[in-house]
């Protein structure tokens, strides 16, 4: 039986445990912005980037922003800060403290330099921070598609460097020195490339055979409307060129995946494995695919100085973005 001295025990427990939970809630709801950028810039990071009176995110260059983040966790450990690598949507994730959010953005690649960057930066990041110890085997995997590179030492940006077709957005440096190409895009992903210097010429000639043929019109004064958008079946060479561009096919990949921070494992043998929602490494891969090549000839008002005409652009897309609304014309 229950003693009353021990019933007044438990009593005070509990009551012990409400304030102490009272006592967390309070600290959190004291804690404001200025106090969370003061102790961040204390810790040695003072750029920041508001998205809202409740969000911020730490600006830093050349590092790990899946450390940084790790970093402000214990930093606001008082608060019980939680990293939450699926948080918000940055594909690194957040750090949760109380009712603010906490990112890491590169701070070169903000405004127009920060378009589609920040996936590369994920990949880049989280390898780099797996093999600054040693090399490692390296194997992506989607479904039953593998892709393996062994003895990585570091992944280096590559998606500036376009020259000459190139298409490699990460380049995977051996131990050897051997390099690896990779070309990435996003899940959801539909465009391959702006193909309006490449078929410019051809998309102008269609368009005027199918006016001819009354399939299509071609409207409006200084800026052209064309009605419907038209829609051609890449050739396997122009597939290549779209795809693999110079560098990547018989030497790299296409992985789609947007990536995330659980996404990347190392097992028990050392090796790191990450996930990826999909795996091209030659051209009847991408034919049989989602992916497979069209281009896409449509309006877009803001190409005026466009080598097909005014206001009509061309891309290189994959078949999932051709809706019942395209003409599909033949070659």
């Amino acid at each position: 039986m229950k003693t009353f001295s021990r019933y007044l025990e438990e009593q005070d427990m509990v009551a012990k445990t409400v304030d102490t939970v009272i006592a967390e809630a309070d600290a959190k709801a004291d804690l404001t912005m200025e106090e969370i950028k003061s102790r961040l810039t204390a810790a040695g990071y003072n750029k920041f980037k508001d998205r809202s009176s409740r969000q911020v995110f730490v600006l830093v260059d050349n590092v790990n922003r899946v450390e940084l983040l790790q970093k402000i966790e214990k930093i606001f450990s008082p608060e019980r800060a939680k990293y939450d690598p699926e948080k918000g949507s940055s594909s690194v994730g957040m750090v949760v403290v109380g009712r603010f959010t906490i990112g890491a953005s590169p701070a070169s690649k903000q405004g127009k330099k920060s378009a589609g960057l920040d996936n590369e930066d994920t990949l880049i990041d989280n390898i780099n921070s797996f093999v600054k110890n040693g090399p490692m085997n390296i194997k992506f995997i989607a479904a039953r598609k593998t892709f393996q590179v062994d003895d990585v030492i570091k992944a280096i940006e590559m998606g500036r460097d376009t020259s000459g077709r190139k298409k490699s957005d990460v380049n995977l440096q051996t131990k050897s020195g051997k390099i690896i190409p990779i070309s990435l895009k996003k899940d959801g992903a539909e465009m391959w490339e702006s193909a309006d210097s490449y078929y410019a010429k051809r998309a102008k000639d269609t368009i005027d055979k199918l006016i001819i043929d009354k399939k299509v019109t071609l409207s409006g004064g200084n800026i052209k409307k064309i009605t419907p958008n038209i829609a051609i079946k890449a050739t396997k060479r122009e597939a290549k060129d779209v795809v693999f561009g110079s560098d990547l096919l018989g030497k790299g990949a296409v992985l789609y995946r947007t990536w995330k921070a659980s996404d990347f494992k190392v097992t028990e043998n050392g090796n790191l494995e990450i996930t990826t929602s999909k795996i091209y490494t030659n051209e009847r891969e991408v034919e049989s695919g989602d992916h497979s090549v069209y281009f896409l000839i449509r309006n877009d008002s803001s190409r005026k100085g466009s080598k097909i005409y005014p206001g009509i652009r061309v891309l290189a897309v994959g078949k999932t973005r051709i809706n019942k609304n395209v003409l599909v014309v033949k070659k």
